[in-house]
């Protein structure tokens, strides 16, 4: 046998004001229409079904009959409740075949409709570590608790003025109102007042759960999109990092030009130290020249393009950052952000490892000019056995020299650019250390919030303690309420018994009085008899005077004639 209820009934006041209290006592279904309840308790999963007689159109009793023809069903109880049948209705329908098990007047108090469905569905099952459910998860807050307070406060003093059941009155019973004593088992008692307020207390706290639900699912949103926003700022700080390594990679090569154009310089002064032993070797030394100076001149595209890249990087750099701070501060919750500082750290030891390679590579190029250094000398080395074109070379030289001091200029122009570059680096650098201070500040406001979040959830224990002491008294209540509902029942066994007093004395009186209207009835049919002698005797009396007055005519006529 199932464990469910099902409930049928499409009125909307009664499920608002009852539905709370039977889903806290049973395994509520609810259903609008007798459409497809018959398939439900097929399952075997219900019961018993709790059915309104004027569901759809008063479908509530075809519905019962329904259920009891069906051989598949014989174990599932069935409840009836109207708002409009009578106690009469009631039993016709419960001398019927498809009779229900329980029948109910509406309106009823929530605490009778669970007490009188006990016996049909077994209650909900409860944890008794968690006797409140999900309600002991709920943060409830100070209001709710005074207003808790105020609403136990007010109804124990009705109870205190309530009356007294089983007390008869000093007014005399009418009897028109005597056919109408069951109907005094579905009157709400006034300690129902006090579960009805618990029950509406219950319902708020749902609506406040959904809520807070409803709160918790769009921080999460928010949460997404700050996570994906640390991501693109993430992405971003990347985009910077390669950029600085590209303007360290750069810097460094602008060093090795200069190195290199300081080492042609060198070697420029010693040939001309040794212009006067340079000879038959001077087209070759011309060519040489050319193609140093064509390399320089590379050299020098090289370094401009590569400084107007640092340019441009430095730029990005500078831009990156302040969208970087923009985001910063548009990021609402920062607690992603200490994972991004890690990884941002590891990436940093994974540049510093790249920085090593690169230093690798620089040593290598290092040993290559050398390598170089040793070719050059070679060829000083040749040079000094040139002799004979001493002159023309001089002439060479000092055209090379004018060259040199031109390249000297443009050189001295580069370093100044490198200056400002470098001014701009340090300024990235302070805003560097800026943004780092204010990602300290952040960490220093997330601990902050993490220590509100502690103190919110000590206050959410506490509450969650008040709502199980608050459990413990309503469990006491519904106690003292059941208490009160069997002095009721006791009472108003009473009271039946002595209305049914009343109702023997009724029928004792009433078969006197139709005694009494059975004699007024044969005085009646005696008075109409006397009538009818009378009026017989009435007729003989005016025959009578009739034969007097013709008697007296007659008389009068003898007379005259007899003077006459």
């Amino acid at each position: 046998m199932g464990q469910r209820l099902l409930l049928v009934d499409s009125d909307r006041s009664f499920l608002k004001e009852h539905q709370v209290s039977l889903e806290a006592a049973f395994d509520l279904e609810l259903a609008a229409s007798p459409d497809g309840v018959l398939a439900k308790l097929e399952t075997g999963a219900f019961a018993a079904v709790f059915i309104c007689v004027e569901v759809s159109d008063n479908k509530g009793y075809a519905l019962c009959s329904s259920i009891r023809k069906n051989a598949k069903l014989d174990g599932v109880k069935i409840a009836l409740i109207s708002a409009k049948a009578t106690e009469e209705e009631y039993r016709r329908h419960q001398s019927l075949k498809g009779r229900a098990d329980l029948y109910l007047h509406k309106p009823m108090a929530p605490s009778a409709l669970v007490a009188a469905l006990a016996p049909l569905v077994p209650g909900r099952t409860l944890d008794p570590d968690n006797p409140l459910g999900e309600l002991v998860d709920t943060e409830l807050g100070d209001d709710w608790l005074d207003s808790l307070k105020g609403a136990l406060d007010g109804p124990a003093a009705e109870l205190s003025a309530a009356p007294v059941f089983g007390v008869r009155p000093s007014s005399p019973v009418q009897t028109t109102n005597l056919d109408r004593g069951p109907a005094l088992s579905t009157e709400v008692p006034p300690d129902s007042r006090h579960v009805r307020l618990l029950e509406d207390q219950v319902a708020n706290l749902h609506e406040e759960m959904r809520a807070k639900d409803q709160r918790l699912a769009a921080a999460e949103e928010r949460l997404r999109a700050a996570e994906a926003e640390a991501q693109q700022i993430q992405r971003q700080l990347n985009s910077v990092t390669l950029n600085l390594d590209e303007l360290e990679r750069s810097t460094r090569e602008s060093d090795t030009l200069k190195a290199r154009l300081a080492e042609t310089e060198a070697a420029l002064r010693a040939l001309e130290e040794t212009r006067g032993r340079e000879g038959e070797s001077a087209e070759t030394l011309k060519a040489q020249l050319k193609e140093a100076l064509t390399e320089r001149t590379d050299l020098i595209q090289q370094v401009e393009t590569l400084n107007q890249q640092v340019g441009e990087k430095a730029q990005r750099a500078i831009e990156l950052l302040k969208e970087r701070d923009r985001l910063l501060h548009e990021t609402i919750d920062l607690e992603p952000f200490k994972a991004k500082a890690g990884e941002l750290e590891a990436t940093l030891a994974e540049k510093e490892a790249a920085l090593a390679a690169r230093q690798q590579e620089l040593d290598a190029a290092q040993l290559a000019q050398g390598q170089l250094h040793t070719t050059i000398e070679g060829l000083v080395e040749q040079h000094t056995t040139l002799e004979g074109v001493h002159q023309a070379t001089l002439l060479e030289v000092v055209g090379y020299k004018e060259k040199a001091h031109g390249y000297q200029l443009e050189i001295a122009g580069l370093e100044a650019t490198m200056r400002g570059q470098g001014r701009d680096l340090a300024e990235l650098g302070v805003r560097l250390r800026q943004v780092e201070t204010e990602l300290e500040a952040s960490q220093a406001l997330v601990l902050e919030r993490d220590q509100q979040l502690l103190a919110r959830q000590e206050i959410l224990q506490q509450h969650q303690e008040e709502i199980a002491h608050l459990g413990t008294q309503l469990a006491a209540i519904r106690q003292e309420l059941d208490e009160t509902n069997i002095l009721h029942d006791g009472q108003r066994l009473e009271l039946m018994n002595g209305l049914d007093q009343k109702e023997a004395e009724i029928m004792r009186l009433n078969q006197v009085i139709t005694e009494l209207q059975e004699s007024h009835a044969a005085l009646e049919r005696e008075k109409q008899a006397v009538h009818g002698q009378l009026s017989e005797h009435r007729d003989r009396l005016q025959n009578l005077d009739g034969l007097f007055q013709e008697i007296q005519d007659k008389l009068r006529r003898g007379s005259d004639l007899a003077r006459g």
